[in-house]
Parts: structure tokens; C-alpha cells; sequence
């Protein structure tokens, strides 16, 4: 067995193990467990041992048939995707091995094991098994929080997960019908499930409120592992099994400027850090989806920059919640009572390396020269220059990041005040310190990375035109926060649905009156008669019936809508198989 897949299975032994470690012994084990990380993943930077085997193991699914559940190689892609999720994947542990749960470390094991599997799975089958063993560690990752919002939350991820794991398992199961066999390739037939499946993962519109919805629920390095892997594994799949196309490209210009619109009206930073994601997955979509060498180099590329910038960013804002215990902007700098003001701290002074990361991290995603971020996005935007509208759309979209990054830093560091409760622990500042580096050594020296790009595309990046572009770009936002600082200091709210309102003329409202009211009557009479359904099937001790045996009041809304999808779900796959498919 090549070394490498040790990191795939080693969770199986050690992530059962660490369940029942002292905090000492369990510190050391995960010390161990990260430098092996580290190793694995330098030695991907280096090239320093040869492939994979095609063929690694050939467990079975049953006698007499030669469908092999487990089998991996070295695709062209896989390389660089797996050293960002044992490189990040390293340094999240590192970050939370002080504050994080024994119980939340075990599970986190399993889900970078679980994006590596994926990152070098040769087969449909072994691709699924990973995608799903990533989908119950990402959420379980949310529901070790334990609080009802996080539990809540976990089920809404959990139930888009599933959904994306089911449109995986249809295509799968129509392309094996198709071409009778489970061989990683561009699907030849279920494209639209495989389309479905991937883009849930990869938050494409509008399947991706699970971002917003799962990532800040988590404990807070919990959050970091979660930027690092979810939505990058759906990037990983859309490069690896989608064929390129004019959709995908556009979808990911799409992405990029909706989410990064949305990020604006975020007072939670690990929200506004969650629509970011979307927005900067957007860039690799748009990239992959191209398809052209440069435009897929500079997606994967940016895969692993956004990586490190992005679980920086989330270090940071967890430093926030660490020391303050809140990480929202308008309770950072608004005003204090008089009272209070002595009592609070300046938070850039108070934790420089905190904001240090911060800063780091805004100039990284924004693109800046110098910075990770600028040399894969000047490897996107020379290779979609003339690519309408998507080549347009990534460059307001640029403009958007920085002038959101510039809220980022200034609202929650640098005016930002609290009273400090406790101090960052050595291991998480040292992990602040090491992706803070990461960014800017493989900004100035990109060429650290060339081992890893598919298409071995230059990363002689640092053109005068390049630089000017991105330096427009990037004061161009910080000019638009300047321009708008007061509106966005305020809190901005925005409910979805969103509601709308509609003015009827009074003439109108006069003539079909009656019939408003009476429809009106008819609602208000239909909701009472389903709560009291609801009442009389409701359980109450000492009361007996056919309905009387559950507790409705109990379950969670979308408990209930997840049994239903599942339910119909079922059926569909089962209506499949007895047609033969």
C-alpha cells in the first residue's frame, strides 16, 4: 500500500482511539497525526516518490463479481487538490488541538480523509463512498456543537448533502447501465444528476444556502475545516467528472457576484466569510468550466489558494469568538456607554496576530500583488480576457471582495472594541503565523507550486499589466468602502423569502372586497382546522388512540421535510431499479 493512503485510512484505527485519550495523551497523538500530514503533503510538493498504483485493493462487493469497491490512482488533477486538504486540512488541527473536543477532532480526521479519498478515487463507486463518508463528518462536525441552532442547522446541511449524494448515486447508477462500467470518465449518461449532485456540493445557484446556514453554526475550528474541504471537494469533482461547458463557466461567474453582493449585508463575519466562499468557488467554477488549459490551472490553483487565505480568514474571526465571544461587527464597534469605555480594548492592539491574519487574509483573496491570491487569479482572468460575460462579471465581482474585506478588517479590528476574556492559546497563533506566511511566500515565489499545476501553465505572473489591473481593482474597493463606510456601518437586514408588497386601488379594493375577505376566511379557517389535526394527534401521557403514539410538537420542521425527501427519494431509486437501470 503506498504511503499516501495511509492518511485515507489511518482514521479508521485512530479516530476511535482518540475518544478515549486523556487530553494529554490525545495532544500528542494529533501532534504526531499533523506532522504526518505535513509530510504527505510536502512530499506532493516535491514530487519526492513516484504515483499511485492504479489498482490498490480489490475488495469486492460480493462473490463471483468483479466490481472492485475500492480503487485509486494519480489522475492529472489529483495531485494538487490532495495537498491542499492535507496541508490546510493540517493546520486546522493544529489550530483547534487546544479547543477543540476530543469527539470534533475524531470526526475531523474522517473528513479529511474523506476529501483525499476523493481526490484520488478511480472509481464511480469508490468516489461515492468518500463523498458520502465527507458528507456525515461535515455534518456531524455541526452537530457536536450541541446547541439547537447548530442541530437545526446540521440537519438543513445534512439534508442538502444527502440530496447531493442521492443525484450522485442515480447518474452513477445510469451510466453504469450505459457504458457497464464504474470507471471515473465524463459521464455518458444521468449528466443532469451528475450536474445536480456535484453542484450541490460545490454551491452552485441556488442550492447553496447550506453555506450560510452550516459553516458559521459550527464550533469555530470546527468552521475552518469545513471552508477547507466541502465546497473544495465539489470543485475537485466539477474539474474531475463534469465536462466543460458554457453553463458551468457562467454559473460560476454568477456565483462570484451574487455571493460576494450577499457577503455586503452580513454583520456575522463567519456568514460574511460563508458567502465569500460561494463567491470564490465562483472564480474556480467559472475556470474549470472553460476548460481551456490556462482557465483550469488557474481554477485548481486558486483551489488551493483559497484554501489557505480562507481558512486564515476563518482563524481569525474564530480568534474573535475565542477572546470576546461574539463575532459581530456591530457589537464590535459600536458605541460604548461611558461607563463601559475604559473597560474595552482596541481589538488590533489587543491581538495583533489575529490581525495580522485578517489583513493577510483580505489582501490574499482580494487579489493583491505579493499575495497568493493575485497569481491564480491573473492565470482566470488572462485565460476568460475575452470571455463575455464572464471575464467582466470576476472583475466587479474583484472589486466586491475588496471593498467586503475592507468592511471585514476595519469594522471588526481596527475600530473594532471588546472587552478581551482570554488570551489566544500558542497553537492557534501558531497557525495564524504559518497560513499568514503560506500566503505571501507562495505570492512572491509561485513558482513553489509549479510541481502541482495540471496543465504546467507559467506562473511567471508579475506582468505591469497585471499588477496595474489587479491594483485597480483592488483600490477601486477599498474606494467604494470609503465612499459607502457609513451605510455599511449600519445593519442591514434582509429576510428571505423576501416579501413583497402589493397596492391595490381602492376602487378595486371596493368591488372584489368580499371576495378578499372571503378568501381570507377560508385560509384563517384551514390553518385553524390543521393546528387542531395537529392537537388531537399530538401525545399526551395517559391518552390512548390510533393517532395518539408521537409527539409532534417535538420534531423539528425539517426533521420532517428531510423524512419526506428521503421517502420520495427512496421510491424514485426503487421505481429505478425495477426498470432495470
Amino acid at each position: 500500500m503506498k504511503m499516501l493512503l495511509l492518511s485515507v485510512f489511518a482514521p479508521v484505527v485512530i479516530s476511535p482511539v482518540l475518544l478515549f485519550l486523556s487530553s494529554k495523551w490525545r495532544r500528542a497523538i494529533m501532534l504526531i497525526y499533523i506532522a504526518g500530514l505535513l509530510f504527505l503533503a510536502f512530499s506532493l510538493l516535491t514530487g519526492a516518490w513516484p504515483g499511485l498504483d492504479t489498482e490498490f485493493s480489490a475488495i469486492t462487493l460480493g462473490a463471483g463479481t468483479k466490481i472492485v469497491l475500492f480503487s485509486f490512482s494519480e489522475h492529472v488533477y489529483s495531485n494538487i487538490a490532495a495537498f491542499g486538504f492535507l496541508f490546510v486540512g493540517a493546520i486546522g488541527l493544529l489550530y483547534g488541538l487546544s479547543v477543540s473536543k476530543s469527539s470534533e477532532q475524531a470526526v475531523a480526521l474522517v473528513a479529511i480523509a474523506s476529501a483525499i479519498g476523493v481526490a484520488f478515487a478511480d472509481s464511480f463507486l469508490t468516489f461515492l463512498f468518500f463523498w458520502e463518508t465527507l458528507t456525515l463528518s461535515t455534518a456531524a462536525l455541526v452537530f457536536l456543537r450541541r446547541t439547537p441552532h447548530a442541530v437545526s442547522m446540521a440537519y438543513r446541511l445534512l439534508f442538502f448533502s444527502l440530496m447531493s449524494g442521492f443525484s450522485l448515486l442515480v447518474g452513477i447508477v445510469m451510466q453504469y447501465n450505459a457504458v457497464g462500467t464504474f470507471e471515473l470518465m465524463y459521464p455518458q449518461a444521468g449528466l443532469f444528476f451528475f450536474i445536480l449532485g456535484i453542484g450541490i456540493k460545490t454551491a452552485f445557484l441556488p442550492l447553496h444556502f447550506w453555506v450560510p446556514w452550516g459553516y458559521p453554526a459550527a464550533n469555530f475550528p470546527c468552521s475552518v475545516l469545513l471552508a477547507a474541504l466541502c465546497t473544495k471537494v465539489g470543485v475537485y469533482a466539477v474539474a474531475r467528472v463534469l465536462p466543460p461547458s458554457s453553463f458551468i463557466n457562467i454559473m460560476g461567474a454568477c456565483m462570484a457576484i451574487f455571493a460576494v453582493t450577499m457577503a455586503l449585508l452580513q454583520s456575522d463575519l463567519r456568514k460574511l466569510l460563508s458567502y465569500h466562499i460561494i463567491s470564490q468557488v465562483g472564480y474556480m467554477v467559472a475556470g474549470v468550466g472553460l476548460g481551456i488549459s490556462l482557465s483550469v490551472d488557474g481554477g485548481l490553483l486558486h483551489l488551493v489558494n483559497h484554501m489557505i487565505y480562507k481558512a486564515l480568514l476563518f482563524m481569525s474571526a474564530g480568534a474573535l469568538i475565542y477572546t470576546v465571544g461574539t463575532e459581530n461587527l456591530h457589537d464590535l464597534h459600536a458605541p460604548a456607554e461611558e461607563s463601559d469605555a475604559g473597560n474595552k480594548d482596541i481589538i488590533w492592539k489587543a491581538l495583533p496576530i489575529a490581525f495580522i491574519g485578517a489583513v493577510v487574509g483580505a489582501l490574499a483573496i482580494s487579489g493583491t500583488p505579493l499575495f497568493n491570491g493575485y497569481v491564480s487569479k491573473y492565470l482566470l482572468k488572462n485565460a476568460m480576457h475575452d470571455v463575455n460575460p464572464a471575464g467582466w462579471l470576476l472583475n466587479i465581482a474583484s472589486i466586491g471582495t475588496a471593498l467586503s474585506f475592507s468592511k471585514f478588517v476595519y469594522f471588526g479590528f481596527i475600530k473594532g472594541r471588546a472587552k478581551i476574556q482570554r488570551k489566544l492559546n500558542f497553537s492557534m497563533q501558531l497557525a495564524i503565523i504559518v497560513l499568514s506566511a503560506s500566503c505571501i511566500v507562495t505570492g512572491i515565489w509561485p513558482q513553489l507550486l509549479a510541481k502541482l499545476v495540471p496543465h504546467e501553465s507559467s506562473l511567471q505572473v508579475y506582468s505591469a499589466s497585471g499588477v496595474t489591473m489587479a491594483l485597480i481593482l483592488v483600490l477601486g474597493g477599498i474606494a467604494c468602502f470609503a465612499l459607502l463606510a457609513k451605510a455599511l456601518e449600519k445593519e442591514m437586514k434582509l429576510g428571505m423569502p423576501v416579501g413583497l408588497k402589493l397596492v391595490v386601488d381602492k376602487a378595486v379594493i371596493k368591488t372584489y372586497g368580499n371576495i378578499l375577505n372571503a378568501v381570507g376566511a377560508a385560509r384563517d379557517s384551514v390553518y385553524r382546522s390543521a393546528f387542531f389535526l395537529m392537537q388531537r394527534m399530538d401525545y399526551k401521557p395517559g391518552r390512548n388512540g390510533v393517532f395518539h403514539f408521537i409527539n409532534v410538537t417535538n420534531i423539528d420542521f425539517d426533521v420532517m421535510l428531510l423524512m419526506v425527501m428521503l421517502g420520495v427519494a427512496l421510491i424514485f431509486f426503487f421505481s429505478l431499479l425495477s426498470t432495470g437501470f
